[in-house]
């Protein structure tokens, strides 16, 4: 295979893991990273706790599991040689009652068959020892799980890049492929302003994945933010004009938010089942007097202003439908292409969108998560590393914990429940389009039927923060729920199949000389040197090569 010309599509910590990994097996390949945000590690793989994940409960010998594994192999000596911040600090699961313990006893049979080591089981004394806050009939100790800073992981990388050559092309939105014999052309175009919607900044960068941290406290977004300036001129192309949802003076026609989505959705069941709560939305905003209501996007735009395609036919799924509109909505938005020998896309949130533009099929699709981060300010005594609740096949979101961060604060979460767009931060933003695509989703049914019994125990807490703290308390009943306050918010992009089943695993697709990531695995952040590895393998040497 030639390669001179590569392309990444999407600046996380996985995407730019991966970049580095290409530069260094392709020293004289011209590595170019695209990512619409103004940073690297802009959505989920800044919004973490901060937990290096050694996949306690995976499956015995399974890719999660091997991931994982090599992840840390890889991740220790990289944040050793680059001064990044990681604390071997040791993980309590405490069972509540006998069920959990027994969940504690499989579990632990899981570790010992994947080689984590020194896992072992404790007793109430045992456990007092390690921790002597928390509170549980049994725990399981691994006394090796660390916490790390993967904002700074995510910039050294991308330091690596750029030292071997490597470019950046931050605030640029790629919106389609198209494929060709021995090449990919890439459409792109420059990014809508960032917004920060509802993002409670603690000085930090921000982040790329899905779940809020406040490990990420003063750390210096200046080199991936000058990388924006390495952004080339775009050719511009006539688009037709967009339809909008403003009652301002526009190009293009207004139109009321009921008449869009009947027009899109209204043939289909589950339409008919929200249409009136949508309908109590949408006249907020279709009113005149409020439709310049701040909701938190940091540009006078209500949040649930998107482009639309004058098009009255449902177009499939992209990155263009939710994008946040620039300060003009013009009809000549500058759009171009550019060619390379290879793209691989690693987008989170947009991962299913991007598929179906570029001709795959739909099959995993995400569906966001918003995940809520609390804190106890530094210094917090109560909690030495790192207290966890035991995991419940049953109920994917309800784990919970207390992490002792890096900088000696508290972090207590995550706080999980279905978002109501993937990149709407705030607590009141929404989008009209990343609704409609999760709600219109029959996997997602089928996801909220199979958990239904067990998220209905925990919905109190999804929307209390008092709630969810007396949750936390359960276990630690030390945590003072005076000092607890709410930290930053990330949004978990969860790829979800067609029978409702969560896709926990990473998935590759390819086409050509274009290939999609479609999932990671749950240790996404822990395991991103080792899948960019193994994504590496797949792509330049074959699947049957991919694990080796």
């Amino acid at each position: 295979m030639s390669i001179s010309r590569v392309a990444v599509v999407g600046a996380g910590i996985v995407g730019v893991a991966l970049a580095r990994e290409i530069t260094s097996r392709f020293p004289d390949a011209e590595v170019t990273v695209f990512d619409k945000a103004e940073r690297v590690a802009a959505h989920q793989s800044g919004h973490t706790s901060g937990v290096v994940d050694p996949a306690l409960a995976a499956q015995p010998g399974s890719p999660e599991a091997k991931l994982a594994h090599r992840g840390v192999e890889l991740l220790v000596p990289f944040v050793s040689e680059r001064g990044i911040p990681y604390r071997e600090c040791g993980q309590l699961l405490v069972a509540q009652n006998t069920d959990e313990a027994d969940r504690l006893e499989e579990i632990l049979a899981r570790a010992e068959a994947n080689s984590i080591p020194g896992v072992r089981l404790l007793d109430r004394k045992e456990m007092r020892e390690i921790e002597p806050n928390a509170r549980g009939v049994l725990a399981l100790y691994a006394p090796h799980t660390a916490v790390t800073d993967f904002t700074a992981l995510t910039e050294a990388l991308a330091s690596d890049v750029s030292a071997a050559g490597g470019t950046f092309r931050l605030s640029t939105e790629v919106t389609g492929f198209d494929v060709m014999s021995n090449e990919v052309r890439l459409r792109m175009r420059a990014a809508a302003p960032e917004s920060h919607d509802g993002v409670e900044d603690d000085g930090d960068a921000g982040g790329d994945d899905a779940a809020g941290s406040s490990d990420s406290e003063g750390r210096d977004e200046s080199s991936s933010r000058d990388e924006s300036s390495e952004r080339s001129d775009i050719d511009d192309q006539v688009h037709e004009a967009p339809r909008t949802y403003r009652g301002d003076n526009t190009t293009g026609p207004v139109i009321d938010f009921r008449d869009e989505l009947r027009s899109r959705f209204g043939s289909q069941d589950w339409f008919k089942q929200v249409e009136d709560t949508i309908g109590n939305i949408s006249d907020r905003f279709t009113n005149p007097a409020s439709g310049r209501e701040r909701t938190g996007s940091g540009n006078g735009r209500s949040a649930s202003e998107s482009e639309r395609p004058t098009s009255g036919r449902e177009r499939p799924a992209t990155h263009e439908r939710e994008r946040p509109p620039c300060e003009h909505e013009r009809p000549d938005r500058a759009e171009g292409t550019e060619v390379f020998d290879l793209v691989i896309v690693c987008a989170g949130l947009q991962a299913d969108r991007l598929a179906v533009a570029s001709g795959f099929d739909d099959d995993p699709r995400i569906v966001p998560f918003t995940s809520d981060y609390y804190a106890v300010d530094a210094p917090a005594e109560v909690v030495r590393g790192i207290i966890s609740t035991v995991p419940d096949p049953s109920s994917p979101f309800s784990e919970r914990s207390v992490v002792r961060g890096i900088n000696d604060g508290l972090v207590l979460g995550p706080n999980t429940i279905v978002s109501l767009g993937r990149e709407r931060y705030d607590k009141h933003g929404f989008d009209l389009g990343d609704m409609g695509s999760t709600v219109g989703f029959k996997g997602f049914w089928k996801f909220a039927a199979q958990t239904a019994k067990t998220a209905a125990r925990g919905a109190k807490s999804a929307v209390s923060t008092s709630a969810f703290v007396e949750e936390i308390r359960k276990f630690v009943p030390a945590i003072d729920a005076s000092a607890v306050r709410a930290d930053s918010r990330g949004i978990r992009a969860q790829a979800i199949d067609a029978e409702g089943t969560l896709v926990d695993e990473l998935r590759v697709t390819t086409r050509g000389r274009l290939t999609m990531v479609r999932s990671l695995p749950k240790s996404g952040a822990t395991s991103a040197l080792a899948t960019a590895e193994r994504i590496a393998n797949q792509v330049f040497d074959g699947p049957a090569d991919a694990d080796d």
